[in-house]
C-alpha cells in the first residue's frame, strides 16, 4: 500500500488502553469469508476472562487488517474534538485517510467505507475483561454505535468531501473520558509499511505498559495464546510463526524490538519479545531524570514516568511543581507531591499566578488549529455543495437539496417535514442551495440540532 506522510503529530497522542490491550481487530490483512466470529479465553489477574466478536459475512467478516488503522484514527479524532460526552465526531473521509497515512486519491475510500461498516455491525462482548476504574467489568458493544455520511452518488460511495458523523461506543467514550489511556507514537506507527505490522505494534505496545502504569522490557507468551490475542485464523504454531515473520523483521529493523525468540516445541512453545532500549538516555532525558532524582523520586519510578509520559510532559510538570513551591506551598513529601503533579489528569493543581503551563499553550494552539481546520473543511464542503446546481431546474434543485439534507440532518428532522421542505424549495419559499450550505456549516460546527429546530420552526410558519 502506498504510504503518505501522516498528519503532524505535534499534539500528544493517546490510545484507549482497553482497545489496545484486548486487540479487538484481527491483525491479518485477509481473512476467509466465513470468518465471522471468534472467542478468546485468557487469564486476567489470576482468573479467566473471555472476549468474543460476532460479525456478518455481508461486510467481510470480523474487523481485520486496515480496520485497525481506522479504529485508531477515530480514537484520535474523538480526542481532538475535545472528548464530547455523547461520543460523536464529525469529520471527512479525506481527514481519516490523512491521519493514518493512506493514499487519498485512489480506491482507499472504498476500503474506508467497508471498514466503517464492519466496525458498525460487529458486536463485541468482554466478559470480566474491560477495565473500568479499578475493576474488570463485562460489556457488550459495537465499536461504532451510529454512522451517517454524505455521498456524491446514488451508490453511496465515499469520496474526499464526504462528511461523516460517527458516534463511538459508550464504553470506549467513558474509558477515554476517564483517562484510561496509554501514550502512542502515532508517527512511528503510521510509518510502518504493512497493516499487519502496524496492528502488531499497537498490540505489543499495549503489553509493554502494565495496567498500573509500569513498563516492562520483555514480554513472553504462549504461541497459541498469542495467536488468539492477535485473532489469527490458523493457530497452528508453524503457521503463526510464518504469519508474524514479516512483522517481526520490520519491528526489529526499525529498532522497536531488540529480539524475538521462540522456546519449546509445538503448542507449548513460547514467544519472547525483548523491547529495544537505548543504551544510554539522551542528554535531554538524562537531565530531566537527574532533576527527578534530586527531588527524591526513586530511579525506577523516574524512568517509568519518563517512559509513560514522555520528556515534554515531565519538563512541563517540573516547571509547574517548581512554580507551586515558589508560591509558598510546602508539601510534606516533596517526591510524592512531584509524582502526583506529573500523573495528574484532573487539573487538581491550578497554575500559580504568573505561570502559564505548556499544556495550556498547546491546548490553545490546538484549538486554533482545529478552528482553522473547521474553516477549511467548511470551504471544501461549500465547494462540493455548489457543484451542479446551475444545470438543474427548480424541481431538480429541490430534489437535490432534500436528498442532501436527508443525509446531513438524519434524525434531527422528522420524516413528516420532508414533503413540506420539497414544496417550499419548489415554490421559492426557501432557497435550496443556501439551505444546504447552511446545513453543512452547522454540521461542521456541531450545531445541527439548533439548525434543525430553526428549519422546523420556519416550515411550521410556512404551514
Amino acid at each position: 500500500m502506498p504510504r503518505k506522510k501522516p498528519e503532524s503529530t505535534e499534539v500528544e497522542r493517546f490510545d484507549e488502553a482497553n482497545v489496545a490491550r484486548l486487540g479487538l481487530i484481527s491483525i491479518q490483512e485477509r481473512i476467509p469469508p466465513d470468518f465471522t466470529s471468534w472467542t478468546v479465553d485468557f487469564d486476567l489477574d489470576g482468573r479467566r476472562a473471555r472476549l468474543s466478536c460476532v460479525a456478518v459475512a455481508e461486510h467481510g467478516g470480523v474487523p481485520h487488517g486496515l480496520d485497525n488503522d481506522v479504529s485508531l484514527a477515530l480514537i484520535n479524532l474523538y480526542q481532538e474534538a475535545g472528548c464530547p460526552e455523547d461520543g460523536t465526531i464529525v469529520t471527512t473521509a479525506y481527514r481519516i485517510l490523512s491521519i493514518v497515512g493512506w493514499d487519498t486519491s485512489g480506491h482507499y475510500y472504498q476500503a474506508l467505507k467497508e471498514s466503517l461498516e464492519r466496525l458498525t455491525t460487529a458486536t463485541y462482548t468482554a466478559s470480566e475483561a474491560w477495565r473500568s476504574g479499578r475493576k474488570w467489568t463485562t460489556v457488550t458493544f459495537r465499536y461504532i454505535e451510529r454512522l451517517e455520511y454524505t455521498s456524491e452518488d446514488d451508490k453511496l460511495h465515499l469520496s474526499g468531501p464526504s462528511v461523516l458523523r460517527i458516534r463511538l461506543a459508550r464504553e470506549i467514550v467513558q474509558s477515554i473520558r476517564a483517562r484510561y489511556l496509554k501514550p502512542l507514537d502515532l508517527g512511528f506507527l503510521t510509518s510502518l509499511d504493512r497493516p499487519l505490522t502496524r496492528a502488531l505494534y499497537r498490540l505489543l505496545d499495549a503489553q509493554r505498559v502494565s495496567p498500573d502504569g509500569g513498563e516492562v522490557t520483555q514480554f513472553r507468551t504462549n504461541i497459541v495464546e498469542w495467536a488468539k490475542a492477535c485473532k489469527i485464523v490458523d493457530q497452528t504454531p508453524t503457521r503463526v510463526r510464518r504469519t508474524l515473520e514479516g512483522a517481526h523483521r520490520e519491528l526489529i529493523e526499525r529498532g522497536y524490538l531488540a529480539a524475538v525468540e521462540y522456546r519449546g516445541r509445538g503448542n507449548r512453545q513460547e514467544i519472547i519479545y525483548t523491547f529495544a532500549q537505548p543504551a544510554h538516555p539522551t542528554p535531554e532525558a538524562a537531565e530531566v531524570l537527574e532533576r527527578l532524582w534530586a527531588c527524591g523520586v526513586a530511579r525506577p519510578v523516574a524512568q517509568s514516568l519518563l517512559a509513560l509520559y514522555g520528556l515534554e510532559r515531565l519538563r512541563e510538570r517540573l516547571r509547574r511543581f517548581e512554580a507551586i513551591l515558589q508560591s509558598g506551598y510546602a508539601p510534606r513529601n516533596r517526591a510524592g507531591f512531584l509524582v502526583d503533579v506529573i500523573r495528574d489528569e484532573e487539573d487538581k493543581y491550578a497554575d500559580p499566578e504568573g505561570f502559564v503551563s505548556e499544556m495550556r499553550r498547546r491546548a490553545e494552539a490546538a484549538r486554533s488549529r482545529r478552528n482553522e481546520a473547521l474553516r477549511r473543511e467548511e470551504e471544501r464542503q461549500q465547494r462540493h455543495v455548489e457543484a451542479g446546481w446551475d444545470e438543474l431546474d427548480a424541481r431538480g434543485r429541490a430534489a437535490k437539496a432534500v436528498r442532501m439534507l436527508a443525509l446531513i440532518l438524519g434524525k434531527h428532522l422528522p420524516t413528516r417535514y420532508y414533503s413540506g421542505l420539497a414544496e417550499a424549495f419548489e415554490q421559492g419559499a426557501l432557497p435550496p442551495r443556501e439551505t444546504v450550505e447552511a446545513a453543512v456549516k452547522a454540521q461542521v460546527e456541531l450545531r445541527l440540532q439548533d439548525f434543525a429546530q430553526a428549519l422546523i420552526a420556519r416550515l411550521d410558519q410556512l404551514g
